[in-house]
């Protein structure tokens, strides 16, 4: 029985030290980690917003292209719950907007629509001209005092028009309105496609009363729409917005813009461009194509010439229009060139662009035969904007070449912006060599035009068509 138990107990002994053993031996356990890269997070791209700084950009823009300017400003103000702690915001910084205006006028005034609803029931008040902006921070320390929990956002593009059909507007004063909120701008109209048809009518209104839409606001396509086609900014109310400025993509000296999808668009653009360079008085003279295919864009040049009428009345700019048409016979016949000389205003540019269109175009005639004639006077600045959806093309006999062209703008000091054609698809380069050339050698920019025709010819842009 002993021997027993003294079997059991060597047996038990010999496991014991066996264990041991094998956790003396056995590797330590291991976490799985996944290791990630930091440079390989995505970066979001964060918008500072301050309200402040907002304000003061509008005044800056308002006031910086003239020595004593008139300035209206008219904030339209969403007076919700969920805006209670960005009108005590607004309420505040309004002083840093006054501080920069102050600093060029004393000749200002404030108007405030506000809106909201509640229990579903719209309201929108507007408050008229004042040149007391204290009259307005009071009300908008009324609007947080009202905004209690049944107070929700309202009609914002109602409000928007009812500041524009009801107040008064100064001649000759860019009025900028101002439009504070949190929430996507609607309206009560019930209709189909409502939302695009009081857009519509709110562009018509701005325009017509010389209107510029400001918007602190969320990123909401109608928002962005209304400042692009008013010639406005749009600034984010937070820092959960996205970015809503196009975003230009340069590509050699060809500019594709994102937010630039539309004749109209381009000759805005252009317009800001030439602003921003800030020339002296300039003449500014359009290189149109008169060929039939150009037919079917000549509406949305007239309304791109409204933007940039628009564009140079804002900034003050010194300008006058003058007007080089050209055209062909058909099958690349004897170029007319007819060169109307500056100045003409803008109604007297809308008709030109509206006679009727024929048989083909050469480019490097109208340049090299029409330029010259403009005799541009001495201490005016000459802007080229040459209008064409073609390749540039040229009459074989007259010899004419990219360089003399290119010569002939440089030697009258012109700046060209070219809204052009295209070369074949299957070309190193998109774009025509001349049109890109001439833009990028005298500073100007190229922008390729909408629905411009592709010529698949293989021997370039100088070819005869």
């Amino acid at each position: 029985m002993k021997k027993q138990w003294i079997c059991c107990l060597c047996v038990i002994s010999m496991l014991v030290g066996a264990l041991q053993a094998a956790a003396q031996i056995r590797p330590p356990r291991r976490r799985h980690r996944i290791m990630v890269d930091p440079s390989a997070k995505e970066k979001k791209d964060v918008l500072k917003a301050d309200i402040g700084a907002s304000l003061k950009d509008i005044a800056q823009r308002t006031t910086q292209h003239a020595q004593n300017p008139k300035v209206d400003i008219v904030f339209v103000v969403d007076g919700s719950k969920r805006m209670a702690g960005h009108l005590f915001d607004l309420e505040k910084k309004i002083v840093d907007m006054l501080a920069v205006i102050e600093a060029k006028t004393i000749d200002y005034r404030f108007a405030l629509v506000s809106f909201h609803s509640v229990q579903g029931e719209p309201r929108v008040a507007l408050q008229p001209w004042t040149f007391d902006y204290l009259s307005v921070t009071s009300a908008l320390q009324d609007m947080q005092v009202e905004s209690g929990n049944n107070v929700q956002s309202g009609y914002g593009l109602d409000a928007v028009v009812k500041g524009l059909n009801e107040l008064e507007f100064r001649d000759g004063v860019t009025t900028q309105f101002v439009v504070v909120t949190n929430s996507r701008m609607r309206t009560s109209w019930t209709d189909a496609k409502a939302k695009n048809r009081i857009g519509e009518q709110i562009i018509k209104l701005s325009r017509r009363n010389d209107v510029q839409l400001n918007f602190i606001g969320i990123s909401e396509r109608v928002q962005a729409e209304l400042t692009d086609e008013t010639n406005g900014k749009w600034y984010p109310i937070d820092s959960n917005q996205r970015r809503m400025d196009g975003q230009r993509i340069q590509s050699g000296e060809t500019i594709a813009d994102k937010a630039i999808l539309r004749v109209d668009g381009i000759f805005k653009r252009i317009a800001e461009n030439l602003v921003e360079s800030r020339p002296g008085t300039v003449d500014v003279v359009f290189i149109f194509d008169y060929s039939l295919s150009m037919e079917t864009k000549t509406d949305a040049a007239c309304d791109g010439l409204d933007q940039m009428v628009s564009v140079f009345k804002s900034a003050g700019l010194d300008y006058r229009f003058g007007m080089i048409r050209f055209w062909a016979a058909v099958g690349g016949g004897e170029s007319t060139i007819v060169v109307t000389k500056p100045p003409l205003d803008s109604e007297e540019v809308r008709s030109l662009f509206r006679l009727p269109k024929t048989g083909d175009e050469h480019l490097l005639d109208a340049v090299i035969e029409g330029v010259p004639k403009l005799q541009t006077e001495p201490g005016r600045d000459l802007i080229l904007i040459i209008v064409t959806d073609e390749p540039t093309s040229k009459r074989t006999e007259k010899g004419y070449s990219v360089g003399q062209a290119i010569s002939v703008c440089r030697g009258a000091r012109a700046k060209v912006y070219v809204i052009g054609g295209v070369t074949s698809m299957q070309s190193s380069s998109m774009t025509d060599s001349f049109q890109r050339q001439v833009a990028q050698i005298t500073k100007g920019e190229h922008y390729v035009m909408p629905g411009a025709l592709v010529w698949r010819g293989t021997g370039g842009a100088d070819e005869t068509r």
